[in-house]
Order: C-alpha cells, then sequence, then structure tokens
C-alpha cells in the first residue's frame, strides 16, 4: 500500500472518530447522526454534480450510489440509537470490527482482490484487538447497557455498504457516491421513519454551529476513504480504517471518563500492530 493512502486514511480515520465521540457526548445522538448525514450529503452535493456532469456518466455506478444510501439508511439509524444506550468505547469497536472480519473475506472472495500474506496476517491482528477491546460485551447481547446487538448490526452494514461503495466509486466519483449516499441515509430516517420534524427544525435552530462542524467533519472524512478503495484495495484500506477505533477508545476514556481496562490496552496495541502489519 503506498504511502499517500496510508497517510489520507490515517487522517479520514482520525476525523471520522472525532466525529463519533462529538455525536456520543451530545445530548441528542441519534437525531444530530440524522443531521449530519443529511447535513454533510448538502455540503458534498454541488462538487458531487459537478463532477456528476463533467465526467462520463455512469447508470450502474448511480444505480450503486443509490443503493448505498439505502443502506445507510439503516447505518446511521441503528448507530444513533447504539449511541443513546452504549459506551463509545464498546459500540464502536463492535461495529468496525465486524466490518473488519467481513470485508477482507468479500473482498478476496468477491471482487477478487490480491493481499499478500503480511497483510492478511495485520487483518487478523486487527480483528483480535478489536474482540479484545470489545471484551466480553461483544458476547452478552443482552446487556441494554451496550446494546451488542445494534453494534453487530451497524457492522453488517459497514460490510454491506463498504463493498457497494467500492464498486460504486470505480464507476463515478467519489464525492458523488458520499452525497448522494449519505443525503438518502440521513434524509429517509428524518422524514419517513422519525417524522418529528418540528423537533429536528428545533435542534437545526439551537444547535446549528454544531452540525455544521460535525457534517464538515463526515465530507472530509469518508470521501478521503472512498477515494482510497478507488485507488487501492478494499480488502487492506478498510481494516486500516479500523485504527479509528484506537482514537474512540482514547477519547472515551479521557474525556468521556469510560472506564479503562486492560482488555481495552490490550487490543488497542493489537489494532495498531495489525495496521502496521498492512501498511507494509
Amino acid at each position: 500500500m503506498s504511502t499517500v493512502i496510508i497517510v489520507i486514511v490515517l487522517i479520514s480515520t482520525f476525523i471520522h472518530a472525532l466525529w463519533n465521540f462529538s455525536i456520543k457526548k451530545s445530548k441528542y445522538p441519534f437525531e444530530f447522526l440524522q443531521l449530519l448525514a443529511v447535513g454533510s450529503g448538502l455540503i458534498a452535493f454541488p462538487v458531487g454534480i459537478y463532477f456528476f456532469i463533467s465526467e462520463k456518466f455512469s447508470f450502474y455506478g448511480t444505480l450503486l450510489a443509490i443503493i448505498s444510501g439505502l443502506i445507510h439508511v439503516f447505518y446511521f439509524y441503528a448507530l444513533g440509537k447504539a449511541y443513546e444506550k452504549g459506551e463509545l468505547s464498546i459500540v464502536y469497536p463492535i461495529a468496525r470490527g465486524t466490518a473488519v472480519a467481513l470485508v477482507p473475506i468479500i473482498g478476496i472472495l468477491v471482487i477478487g482482490e490480491k493481499v499478500g500474506f503480511t497483510s492478511i496476517f495485520g487483518i487478523i491482528i486487527v480483528f483480535i484487538g478489536i474482540i479484545v477491546l470489545a471484551g466480553k460485551s461483544l458476547f452478552v447481547i443482552t446487556n441494554k447497557k451496550n446494546d451488542a446487538i445494534l453494534a453487530i448490526f451497524v457492522g453488517l452494514t459497514i460490510t454491506c455498504y463498504t463493498i457497494i461503495d467500492k464498486l460504486a466509486v470505480s464507476l463515478v466519483n467519489p464525492i458523488f457516491v458520499f452525497s448522494i449516499s449519505s443525503f438518502i441515509g440521513g434524509f429517509i430516517p428524518i422524514m419517513i421513519i422519525d417524522r418529528r420534524i418540528n423537533h429536528f427544525k428545533n435542534l437545526i435552530r439551537l444547535h446549528y454551529k454544531f452540525i455544521f462542524f460535525i457534517s464538515m467533519c463526515s465530507t472530509l472524512a469518508y470521501p478521503m476513504i472512498l477515494y482510497a478503495y478507488k485507488l487501492s484495495s478494499v480488502s487492506l484500506v478498510a481494516p486500516l480504517r479500523e485504527i479509528a477505533t484506537v482514537h474512540a477508545s482514547i477519547l472515551g476514556i479521557i474525556i468521556l471518563k469510560e472506564i479503562v481496562s486492560k482488555n481495552k490496552i490490550i487490543g488497542i496495541i493489537f489494532i495498531i500492530s495489525g495496521a502496521f502489519f498492512i501498511a507494509l
């Protein structure tokens, strides 16, 4: 993997963890996630339309972007509900870890990507680290405090949209894919599933600066990953991206005062070590 791709992914992981942390510590994590999705989609839309017009049109690429948006509906909705109940340093690793396990398997077996032995070893180390980091909460699915079922479901949606996005950015511009998928992912939960329109309007009026901040973070973070998918292997980029679990866990422990445990420390070490092998 090239140095440029590694740097892009690492910068993106920090920004991604930052907006997740910001939403988790807010009073309305579910609502802010939906508003982030709509806001980031709108911010990216003018640039996305420019590329859509200036580059070669692809019906299948556009269709894949829409499908990604429909998957993001479930992603944003479930992640918001998980953050209402669980700890950032638990929900985030479980959700991301599920994708670490599944994305490389699909990338290699379905898409036909080639991954070296060292990188495979790194992927395994990252996955083990996330399991250790999540600890027993990964298996106690009836625990309402961290709601592992929702976190695992979020991980499944991440796996699905990651593969779809990888295919989409090979046909259309990543910014266009992001603008469409993000907007659909937030718009449908607000307008069709939740339908508390006045409540969302009041949140925008009272917290527009915060909403703009988290939306900008999302607009910067995920398109960087989409470009990495376009230029490299999703089987490598997706696991390397999970270095964000380290950022999220550290922020959760230091600022949100979540419990420091031996599992979390060992898990962080494993994830960083695995990322090193993936990057080789």
